[in-house]
């Protein structure tokens, strides 16, 4: 897999993805499943520290946890569409209904994968993401 081109961003041009998800190692197979595909990923624990990483580096895609500690993903998607409105919000649930993904959707996110899920369904969406940013670039 090619590491999509991107518009200008603070790294050198690489795209960002930031994984929030509480469960350390979920986030560490996150970050090698991602980084293997050529993507630059920083990590977060929570909302708030997603916040904080958010406001430190340029993103253009965010995948979190649903249920964390401090903020949790709903909170962080409300956060995001409020001050990042063109960052890409991929939302992950092991506790998902077919509500629960309406509520996400209608707050902001713009995907929704509900575990569990094969890891590659989760590369695979990261990279129609950015292949559609880089035609529209």
């Amino acid at each position: 897999m090619s590491l999509p081109t991107s518009s200008a961003v603070t790294n050198g041009g690489a795209p960002n993805v930031l994984i929030v998800e509480d469960d350390a190692a979920t986030r560490r197979l996150y970050k090698f499943l991602l980084t293997n595909g050529g993507y630059p990923v920083l990590e977060a624990e929570d909302g708030v520290a997603a916040l904080e990483q958010l406001a430190a580096h340029h993103c253009e895609l965010v995948i979190t946890d649903m249920n964390m500690p401090r903020m949790d993903g709903m909170e962080l998607i409300s956060a995001i569409r409020r001050d990042y409105e063109n960052v890409y919000v991929i939302l992950i649930t092991a506790f998902g209904t077919p509500d629960t993904e309406k509520q996400a959707m209608r707050i902001g996110a713009n995907d929704y994968l509900a575990k569990p899920f094969d890891f590659e369904e989760l590369e695979r969406r990261v990279h129609m993401f950015f292949q559609s940013r880089a035609k529209t670039a």
